[in-house]
């Protein structure tokens, strides 16, 4: 859900900002595992201190329960993460009728939830709701009640880094007897979707016998949604759960990676995912991918106008055989006939036109804003 980081570094350094992130616990009302929580808010904890940045976590620890964020700080901006009333009320946009609003979109939107994306409540109340091109600002015109007359044109914030030539990505990828190829899992969460059903039940035991079969020559990181997790304990219960979490962190060339993904996709050889965001996101890196789906359903209708742009760069995979012939062929191999429109999509949609990056034109969009 941590998509601001560019905006963050971008106002640590800049003279008018003083910024903090604010930690509070997410999906309070779906009966989730409590433990599972809280070791979600802990995972998150962990990671926002490795990255050296002040934050406020309003809990009261005598009196063992959530506080007002005003209570300790009067924020004069506020950046929400998520549009939707996942944590309790006094975190909701409606709390900060008095503050200035603003909204990164969590995932670069490229599935067909137009009302979802940009007309809920949140969407049209926040002050500042950035997009990152054309096409997701004339669907928040069509589709969202205030016409989308808070919406702006920046480019996302979480794709810049993928743009940085300066940028060294750490390198997270368990140690091999000899160099493999790296390749990412990544199942979404949407494992009872009636209409797209994922096919992450059908496959999950299958695909680690993959990783099994191909241990001389890749090696697999588990990188599954954060909410896959709470899903499965609701339906395998948590032993299961976490027995099959286990096996992908133990075996020789496979291993579970719960946070962060940049570094993953910029030092990874290919994707296999099923996820919106990461439809367009892991263009960004150029590298050969595939999206997991069921034969006999039309993909097209789960994606926007520019989603299906994004979705016509991947090869599909409705089974094991096929997610071993792209390993196989693809990967392996090297026969990757997509490339080249992989690096077309790149040129036509994904590279600022101007040169300036999505972080830096939301400050000044701010900037304009706060100075009237």
């Amino acid at each position: 859900m941590w998509k601001d980081d560019a905006v963050f570094k971008t106002m640590q350094q800049h003279p008018h900002y003083h910024p903090f992130v604010v930690i509070y616990p997410y999906d309070i009302y779906k009966n989730y595992d409590k433990s599972e929580i809280q070791q979600t808010l802990e995972r998150t904890k962990r990671f926002i201190e490795g990255k050296g940045y002040e934050y406020i976590i309003p809990y009261d620890s005598e009196r063992h329960q959530w506080v007002d964020l005003k209570s300790i700080i009067k924020p004069d901006v506020v950046f929400f993460t998520s549009p939707y009333k996942d944590s309790y009320p006094m975190y909701y946009i409606y709390h900060y009728r008095d503050t200035f609003t603003c909204y990164v979109p969590y995932g670069y939107s490229a599935l067909e939830l137009s009302s979802l994306n940009y007309d809920l409540i949140f969407h049209n109340l926040v002050g500042l709701h950035f997009v990152p091109n054309e096409m997701h600002k004339q669907i928040s015109i069509r589709t969202a009640r205030n016409k989308g007359i808070n919406t702006v044109v920046t480019g996302h914030p979480a794709t810049e880094v993928f743009l940085r030539k300066d940028y060294i990505p750490q390198n997270q990828w368990k140690p091999q007897s000899k160099p493999k190829k790296r390749v990412i899992f990544a199942p979404h969460h949407t494992i009872n979707d009636p209409d797209y059903p994922s096919l992450f039940l059908d496959i999950c035991d299958e695909v680690l016998e993959i990783a099994e079969q191909f241990k001389d020559e890749v090696q697999f990181v588990f990188k599954p949604h954060q909410v896959l997790k709470f899903k499965l304990i609701q339906q395998w219960g948590k032993e299961k759960t976490e027995a099959y979490y286990q096996k992908w962190d133990e075996m020789e060339n496979t291993q579970l990676v719960s946070d962060g993904y940049v570094d993953l996709f910029l030092t990874s050889d290919a994707l296999i995912h099923d996820c919106g965001s990461f439809t367009t996101e892991y263009l960004f890196v150029g590298k050969p991918v595939i999206y997991l789906c069921r034969k006999g359903i039309d993909m097209t209708k789960r994606f926007n106008e520019f989603g299906i742009h994004s979705f016509e760069c991947h090869y599909k995979g409705s089974n094991v055989t096929e997610i071993k012939r792209f390993l196989q062929e693809v990967v392996l191999e090297g026969k990757d006939p997509m490339q080249p429109k992989r690096e077309q999509f790149f040129e036509d949609y994904l590279k600022p036109k101007d040169g300036i990056l999505p972080s830096q034109k939301i400050l000044k969009v701010l900037e304009e804003v706060i100075n009237g």
